[in-house]
């Protein structure tokens, strides 16, 4: 008997708790999945960039390329991105954001748009954090001020 009186007294004080704080969904916050549904361009239509040591066009003449600091593995790696004039000066007056995803768990992954940062030595860095093996992709957006002039992505392997 008093193991009923027990229940139903937990069955009120529940129902009482659920009426008096309603269940609201939380606020999406600013950042990961929401600059994909902004963006009109998926990211499986953004180029391919060419291989790491490569010169890749910007829209302005000038290139860049890329490289990782060690072979990608499980855990962090650093990306590293250098930008050169159209006299093959390097030049560091470009923003660089990074974004990483796996393509085959799209959202799962996802860094969300990252600043790179700059060395002392005008490099471009990236941190990137590999939490399993597969397909894992950067996606690179380089502005000019709040405009974007170039958008692409890295394919790599872990």
């Amino acid at each position: 008997m008093l193991n009923r009186y027990l229940i139903m007294l937990l069955v009120l004080l529940l129902s009482g708790l659920t009426q008096a704080v309603p269940f609201t969904p939380a606020p999406v916050e600013q950042g990961q999945h929401q600059q994909h549904q902004a963006s009109s361009v998926k990211p499986e239509e953004l180029p391919v960039i060419k291989p790491a040591g490569k010169k890749n066009e910007l829209p302005d003449g000038c290139h860049f390329i890329w490289e990782f600091n060690q072979t990608p593995k499980m855990g962090t790696v650093i990306l590293r991105v250098q930008i050169f004039d159209q006299n093959n000066k390097q030049i560091s007056t470009l923003k660089i954001e990074g974004r990483s995803d796996m393509p085959s768990m799209r959202g799962h992954h996802d860094s969300g748009d990252v600043a790179f940062k700059l060395n002392h030595q005008g490099v471009y860095l990236l941190p990137v954090n590999i939490v399993m093996p597969g397909e894992w992709e950067i996606i690179l957006t380089f502005k000019e001020g709040d405009r974007v002039i170039y958008r692409g992505r890295i394919l790599f392997r872990v």
